[in-house]
């Protein structure tokens, strides 16, 4: 009797443990009860905070714990590297920006990954608003106000990015080109060091996701003179679109995205990717990241490969036109 009973705990612990790893493939070796979702970059910014978001409904909907490996450096390319030596048993993800993915790629020969061949993408996760923000005491308040005062200077106005090829700077060069204004670009690392440089008055604006500008435009530090793309912001929608004052070309959308390692079973890519659809059915997760700019925008499988293919395509365009390079 004692052996039925232990035989019959045993069978429910291991149907237990089978029901908790049903996306893995039978062949798969798991070491860790968990999913590790990569973070190429670090702590505190939009895309740590947007990706902690998104694990913590996607551990409902996988039925396991999901952990935030933040891995920085090499503008993501450390932390994209990672994952794409790791095994794709479905236990390492990555989370990353568009620019990794599709701008990276044609400015750096000397990736220690490349997207098609180490990476399988698994969904578009949401699109970023992105805005181009001045100094709140700035003397302009539009699109056509700033370009009119950047006309009339000696001197072109500075507008910071978070470096070279990054895609704050390469929305400097479309709107060098859309406004046939010139423009003196200044490279920083990162988002942030450029904003406090913006509100400090040091440089005359930059371009910047709306996860990070908007707490300081809702402050009063930083006032958006126009969003990027054909749409406004459901976050701020007092913010018009740079097309919609005049300007059309200043296009591109940032977006962030989970990604795999390669050669995963595209039967488990396609059960990930209709768990990321489900959390992001999830409304408190539609209204915490609509309130910081970014829009919760599903892409499956081979329609965010095609977007991938694409924009990479634009964006290569852009930086030969534009003559862009990078340090290797």
């Amino acid at each position: 009797m004692v052996g039925l009973i232990v035989g019959a705990a045993r069978r429910l612990s291991l149907a237990g443990l089978a029901l908790t790893l049903a996306l893995v493939p039978a062949h798969a070796q798991l070491q860790e009860p968990f999913v590790r979702m990569v973070v190429p970059l670090a702590t505190g910014g939009p895309a740590d905070f947007i990706a902690r978001q998104l694990a913590e409904r996607l551990q409902t909907q996988l039925k396991t714990k999901v952990i935030i490996e933040n891995r920085p450096g090499a503008n993501g390319a450390t932390g994209a590297g990672y994952v794409a030596t790791s095994e794709p048993d479905g236990r390492t993800l990555l989370f990353a920006t568009s620019g990794l993915l599709t701008i990276t790629p044609n400015l750096d020969n000397k990736l220690s990954f490349y997207p098609d061949s180490d990476l399988t993408p698994i969904a578009r996760v949401v699109v970023n608003g992105t805005a181009l923000v001045v100094k709140a005491s700035a003397p302009y308040s539009t699109m056509a106000e700033f370009i009119a005062v950047a006309r009339s200077k000696k001197e072109p106005p500075t507008l910071g990015s978070a470096g070279v090829g990054n895609i704050t700077h390469l929305y400097i060069e479309l709107l060098k080109s859309v406004t046939k204004t010139d423009m003196l670009h200044v490279p920083y690392r990162g988002v942030g060091p450029a904003m406090v440089d913006v509100i400090a008055g040091t440089i005359d604006g930059q371009f910047a996701d709306l996860p990070a500008a908007l707490p300081q435009i809702k402050g009063g530090t930083l006032k958006a003179l126009g969003l990027v793309g054909e749409t406004r912001s459901v976050a701020a929608p007092d913010i018009p679109t740079i097309a919609e004052q005049g300007y059309p070309g200043v296009t591109g959308a940032s977006w962030f995205g989970l990604f795999a390692p390669a050669k995963m079973d595209p039967k488990l890519a396609g059960e990930i990717a209709s768990k990321v659809a489900g959390a992001l059915r999830d409304a408190s997760l539609v209204s915490s990241l609509q309130s910081v700019g970014s829009e919760p925008s599903f892409l499956p499988l081979q329609d965010f490969a095609a977007l991938i293919a694409h924009d990479r395509a634009q964006w290569a365009a852009i930086i030969r036109e534009r003559n862009i390079k990078i340090d290797n």
